[in-house]
């Protein structure tokens, strides 16, 4: 099975040179086949969109190899990669990210044009082919504030299609559109896959776009995982929670929080705003919540 894209132990380190150094990306290999439609979930702050722009070639990693279709390009000038980036890689962002002074038609020819590989005669052709097979054909000529946000990232993936990609990247593809939409981008997307032979990887944080994918990877702290991390959470939790200075800190904070909420029972009381049963419950309250600190016994 050919591969389209292989990354093999990349890194990817933000400010080595400053001394607050942060690990986005680590030790990360992975294969991606033709004709697959993987799903990289995670949530925020995991290293999804950073593994994105690597594998877009809109950054390059700290240390590893990007293979795309085969080519290294981790250290391919910037010249050559945007026109190879332009010829292998689709990309469909959250927030569309089209042109506004141009109609649908003209965003989706525009990558065409600008690749070099059709004149504007075929590029024509090929946007309303292409418009046509996303189902918006009759509003090639509408501008995108005229469009709804779903026909909008119609329009955006019919422009990722426009140079015949070896892959399609899509960052949280349904994140600006309510659920309607969302459901036929994403079975529009699944056609795409299924039916056109489209190569495509989508990163997002939403559950209910993993029921769409022939592949489904997590990402947790800069790290791939082909099953759910749920082991190397619980571990890194009790890691964290056997840190002295973490359970003291946790201890300090209890402290003020349970001698403030005191002070206010006290006022509450004389001021009559808290009956005398409430305030017993809320006192034996704040007793358990000291024994489990170790201050009752």
């Amino acid at each position: 099975m050919r591969t389209v894209v292989e990354l093999r132990n990349v890194w990817k380190i933000y400010g080595e040179k400053t001394g607050f150094k942060f690990i986005a990306l680590c030790d990360i290999s992975l294969k991606i086949y033709k004709g697959e439609l993987v799903v990289i979930m995670g949530p925020s702050g995991s290293g999804k969109t950073t593994l994105l722009n690597l594998i877009g070639t809109l950054d390059k990693p700290s240390k590893g190899r990007v293979f795309i279709d085969g080519v290294d390009v981790t250290d391919m000038p910037e010249d050559k990669l945007a026109l190879f980036r332009s010829l292998k890689i689709g990309f469909v962002f959250q927030q569309f990210n089209l042109i506004s002074n141009f109609t649908a038609l003209e965003n989706v020819m525009l990558p065409m044009l600008l690749s070099g590989k059709y004149d504007v005669k075929e590029a024509k052709y090929r946007a309303l082919e292409l418009l046509r097979l996303v189902g918006l054909e009759e509003h090639a000529h509408k501008r995108p504030i005229q469009l709804s946000g779903g026909q909008q990232q119609r329009v955006a993936i019919a422009r990722a299609l426009a140079n015949d990609p070896s892959i399609i990247l899509m960052d949280e593809p349904t994140g600006s559109v309510d659920v309607i939409s969302a459901a036929k981008i994403l079975s529009l997307v699944k056609w795409l896959n299924e039916k056109y032979g489209q190569t495509i990887l989508i990163v997002t944080h939403n559950p209910e776009i993993a029921g769409i994918a022939s592949r489904l990877i997590y990402i947790r702290g800069g790290r791939l995982y082909e099953n759910p991390p749920r082991e190397v959470i619980l571990k890194h939790v009790r890691e964290e929670l056997s840190r002295k200075m973490y359970e003291e800190d946790i201890h300090l904070s209890q402290l003020k929080l349970l001698k403030h909420r005191l002070e206010t029972l006290r006022k509450r009381i004389q001021s009559g705003t808290i009956s005398r049963e409430e305030y017993r419950r809320e006192i034996e309250d704040i007793k358990e919540r000291m024994r489990r600190l170790g201050i009752l016994k």
